[in-house]
């Protein structure tokens, strides 16, 4: 299914709908469309935040488009490019092969690099189609498209905040180019696809965060930055929601019953204005820069 929006996907032929005006039936049309385009990767959105993303994501781009390879590539400030996460349908070897020698060296000839090191406020998203014109060199041509059997790729370049990303669709010669309908299919979801993949690295740096400390526990202090009006228990509780925990295993830990750790979570997200996991989530990425201060 390629998801193009157009009149004629919104309503069925004949019915009562096609008596809105046009800008009613645009709008219609577009919240059709987005409840498909979220059916379609409601899994992909429930693995924000672990290894499982990369592989549901390149499989819910099928129901768009055939995509062979994906990869996702993240630059901060003052750090070398790093590879976020791939997924491939072909081999994910060659593939896990190519994204190393292309992030250790070879990604400044890469043609769309410059996009990417450009500082920008805009939040826009660049969908650019491939275009073997704009290729440096023809030793980079033949390492990462010819010998390997790329035609085709489509990228998405944008920027949060100082960090930029860049993911990248790939088509091999069995597959063929992208017909336009396809590329406009994977341009509808650009914005939509940028948001996720932004919420993905936040998250995953969280984890990073949390687990990679071995001596005062991280989750709790984060906790604490959050409202000092949250007691002891509340903020065990959310601290071991953070590391993945669910509420037998929390019950489990704290030894309490289940039904104590459900009300500790409820009283804890009363104080901090919140009703969702996502949420909490949401403020512990936001006060992850005021963390190495309480540290101190």
């Amino acid at each position: 299914m390629v998801y193009v929006l157009t009149r004629e996907r919104g309503f069925p032929a004949g019915g009562s709908d096609w008596n809105l005006h046009e800008d009613e039936r645009e709008k219609a049309d577009e919240r059709f469309n987005e409840a498909n385009l979220l059916d379609n990767f409601a899994e992909v959105v429930s693995a924000i935040g672990t290894p499982r993303l990369d592989e549901l994501l390149l499989h819910a781009l099928q129901s768009i488009a055939t995509v062979d390879d994906l990869t996702i590539l993240v630059l901060n400030p003052g750090e070398p490019l790093q590879l976020l996460g791939l997924a491939s349908r072909i081999d994910a070897g060659v593939l896990r092969s190519l994204t190393r020698d292309y992030v250790a060296e070879h990604h400044i000839q890469d043609p769309n690099f410059s996009d990417l090191m450009q500082a920008t406020r805009s939040r826009r998203v660049l969908v650019r189609r491939h275009d073997f014109s704009r290729l440096k060199t023809k030793a980079y041509q033949t390492r990462f498209y010819t010998s390997v059997g790329v035609v085709d790729k489509l990228s998405y370049i944008w920027r949060s905040g100082r960090t930029a990303y860049y993911v990248n669709l790939y088509r091999n010669t069995v597959s063929g180019t992208y017909t336009a309908a396809e590329v406009q299919g994977l341009t509808v979801i650009s914005r939509f696809l940028a948001n996720l993949i932004r919420l993905h690295s936040a998250r995953l740096k969280l984890a990073t965060t949390i687990h990679s400390n071995e001596g005062a526990d991280i989750a709790e202090r984060l906790i604490a930055l959050l409202d000092a009006r949250l007691t002891v228990r509340e903020t065990m509780v959310l601290s071991r929601i953070l590391k993945g925990m669910q509420t037998e295993g929390i019950a489990l830990d704290l030894e309490v019953k289940p039904a104590t750790v459900v009300t500790f979570k409820q009283r804890a997200y009363a104080k901090l204005g919140i009703a969702t996991q996502a949420e909490l989530f949401a403020r512990c990425i936001a006060a992850v820069p005021h963390l190495s201060s309480s540290l101190a």
